[in-house]
C-alpha cells in the first residue's frame, strides 16, 4: 500500500494528515464523510459535514471572559444613561415629592439621590458585574470541559457547510 491509501472515514492518508496538521489549536475538526461525487457543476451545491470533536477549554475561558468584560461595560453605561435620564425628566423630583407626601412631616426633607445616587448605582452595577464576568467565566470553563467529556462519549456536534 502506498501513502494514499484511504482511511476507514473515506480519507487518503495525505489528505487525513492535511487536515489534522493544519486545524488550529483551539478545537480539532475531523471530517465524517468525504464526498465521493465528482467536481460540482455550477447548479450543485457542495457539502462539508464536520464534525467538532473537542474544544480547547482555555479558548472558551478566555473568550467568554472578554464577552463577561464587555457586558460588564455596557451594563455600566446602561444604568449610568438610565439614571440620567430619570434624573433629566424630574422623575427623582416627583419621588421625593411623592415620599414626603405620605410621610406628611414638614421637618423631614426625604431626597431619594441619598439612597440611590449616581455614585451608588454606578458602584452596585460594577459589583454585580464582576460577580457575573467571574461566575460566566467559571460556568463557560466547566460547559467546555463537559462538552469534551460528552463529544468523547458521543462523537460530538456534526456540522454541515455548504457553498451555497
Amino acid at each position: 500500500m502506498t501513502d494514499d491509501t484511504t482511511r476507514g472515514n473515506g480519507l487518503t492518508q495525505a489528505e487525513y494528515a492535511a487536515t489534522t496538521d493544519d486545524s488550529p489549536e483551539s478545537t480539532s475538526v475531523i471530517p465524517a464523510v468525504k464526498d465521493d461525487g465528482s467536481a460540482p457543476t455550477s447548479a450543485e451545491r457542495r457539502e462539508a459535514r464536520l464534525r467538532l470533536a473537542r474544544v480547547e477549554p482555555w479558548s472558551v475561558t478566555r473568550l467568554a471572559f472578554v464577552i463577561s468584560v464587555a457586558l460588564m461595560i455596557v451594563s455600566v453605561v446602561a444604568v449610568t444613561i438610565f439614571w440620567t435620564v430619570l434624573q433629566a425628566t424630574g422623575v427623582w423630583g416627583q419621588v421625593n415629592d411623592a415620599v414626603n407626601t405620605v410621610l406628611s412631616n414638614d421637618d423631614s426633607s426625604f431626597d431619594i439621590s441619598s439612597y440611590l445616587g449616581l455614585g451608588r448605582l454606578v458602584g452596585l452595577s460594577l459589583v454585580l458585574s464582576a460577580v457575573n464576568v467571574v461566575f460566566l467565566t467559571a460556568l463557560a470553563a466547566v460547559g467546555a470541559h463537559l462538552y469534551n467529556a460528552a463529544a468523547q462519549l458521543l462523537g460530538g456536534v456534526e456540522v454541515t457547510f455548504s457553498d451555497r
